[in-house]
């Protein structure tokens, strides 16, 4: 179902793990400074789809592990 490149593995993990974060952090701290109306519904929406892509990951993890299980014990 989910056969990624590594190279683009790599993107998708760094996403996830450091640059959707950053940017819901980023948002928030500009909205609040700048007293921005929907600063919490942009915070809210930006982590939901970084953990939409962390779930991805783990499906395309799951997908590798059981791929590589079966060629070794098959």
């Amino acid at each position: 179902m989910f056969k990624w490149s590594g190279e683009f593995y790599d993107f998708v993990k760094w996403m996830a793990i450091y640059f959707i974060p950053s940017l819901s952090a980023f948002v928030g701290v500009c909205g609040l400074a700048f007293d921005w109306e929907y600063t919490s519904v942009a915070t809210t929406i930006i982590s939901a789809f970084g953990v939409f892509v962390a779930g991805c990951i783990k499906m395309s993890v799951a997908e590798y592990e059981k791929a590589k299980k079966d060629l070794y014990e098959g």
